[in-house]
């Protein structure tokens, strides 16, 4: 966001962290790029994305694009059929593979006699989040000024309903305008101004293994239907090349995932209990048979995240109607690094322009529940009806 505001000409632009820049959720993001729905916004913002990303390697900045697309896997015997059908109702540029066709995609890493077939999207890509957070630093700082780090904001400051400022452990920063684009800890910094918006953090967990001699060209997977006996299959897996090995985790239902809710928020989520990982190791396990290369590991590394989702599975972005000249970016609903390109352009857009040429944020407002939603548990809530509709529908 604050190196779409520089470069968009926006004049003084301080970007203010309480650590190092890229250290809280996106530094655990999993990295994939695709469309992940069909709504038109979002299209627009997956679209810039991708170009921006492509924009960056094509700079010189490494930051591990691999268009290698992405390979859906349910292992539920009965689901297939549905799912082909659904997809040949839905159309669009996947592609559905048989058995033989999912071992030979994958170069043997997944195993052809363990699965019924897949679903290819050749579109969706992967980057590696913190070499992307490392490229956007170094843009950033070819503008002076800007990057203002290890400042922790303890609070905003307004006069007559309007933003004139963000306090922080070094004294305030006067400002015309403020957009709070913390994650997680947005809605403690906008409860200051009494404000709470419906967004709400949930613990997910990123995995790492050592160099397992993996083909580059080996697609994202997903992987569902791991655990049969639960009706909606268990934790989704979502497994990707990195270095050589795996770097691969899922959205856990076990403890410590709601730990953060309606809960003070740590500084840091490096010391979040480790249950959750077990969790997924235990998952992993049920697709060994499918995947025996997830049994090869013999030492890993974790990272904590805690992505914020909201009611409906849409951000919001924009202006915020109790104070004039405050501004949030909040509620990636796991798509962060996939939308966060488009999302910045869309509101610098906004507060520069009133309005975007890339596509209208008026399904993004944030003032759109109104009070519905008063903490977030019940924001979560929603998240997860609004699933089970789209999982039913």
């Amino acid at each position: 966001m604050a190196l779409h505001l520089v470069e968009a000409g926006a004049g003084s632009v301080r970007l203010v962290e309480r650590d190092g820049l890229f250290q809280g959720t996106s530094a655990a993001g999993a990295g994939f790029l695709a469309s992940w729905t069909p709504l038109e916004a979002e299209q627009a913002v997956t679209a810039y994305g991708l170009d921006y990303y492509g924009g960056l390697q094509a700079e010189g900045h490494d930051i591990d694009l691999r268009s290698n697309g992405i390979l859906w896997l349910d292992l539920r015997a009965s689901s297939w059929a549905e799912i082909s059908a659904n997809h040949e109702q839905e159309g669009g540029s996947a592609t559905v593979l048989d058995a033989a066709a999912v071992e030979a995609l994958t170069h043997g890493v997944v195993r052809g006699d363990g699965v019924r077939g897949g679903l290819f999207e050749p579109g969706g890509a992967q980057v590696f989040a913190p070499k992307v957070g490392a490229a956007l630093a170094e843009r950033l700082r070819r503008h002076p000024g800007v990057v203002d780090t290890r400042r922790p904001v303890t609070g905003l400051r307004t006069r007559g309903g309007r933003i004139v400022g963000v306090e922080t452990t070094r004294g305030t920063i006067g400002c015309d305008a403020v957009v709070v684009a913390a994650g997680a800890w947005s809605n403690e910094l906008l409860g200051s101004l009494g404000i709470f918006l419906p967004s709400a953090p949930q613990i997910t967990s990123r995995i790492i293994t050592e160099n397992l001699d993996l083909p580059s060209t080996l697609p994202a997977l997903f992987l569902s239907g791991l655990v049969p006996e639960d009706p909606d299959g268990g934790t989704l897996l979502w497994v990707r090349w990195h270095d050589g090995g795996l770097l691969w985790g899922g959205a856990y239902e076990t403890y410590p995932r709601n730990v953060l809710l309606d809960a003070a928020k740590p500084e840091r989520l490096d010391e979040i209990p480790y249950d959750g990982v077990r969790e997924l190791l235990r998952v992993a396990g049920r697709a060994e048979a499918t995947m025996p290369v997830l049994a090869r590991r013999s030492s890993i590394s974790v990272k904590h995240g805690a992505p914020c989702y909201t009611p409906d599975w849409r951000a919001l972005i924009g202006p915020v109607a109790a104070v004039d000249g405050l501004h949030v970016l909040v509620g990636d609903n796991e798509a962060g690094i996939t939308h966060g390109p488009g999302y910045a352009k869309v509101l610098t857009d906004i507060l520069l322009h009133g309005t975007s040429d890339l596509t209208p944020a008026d399904d993004w407002n944030p003032n759109r529940f109104g009070d519905r939603y008063p903490t977030e548990k019940s924001v979560i809530e929603a998240y997860l009806e609004y699933q089970k509709s789209l999982t039913v529908g």
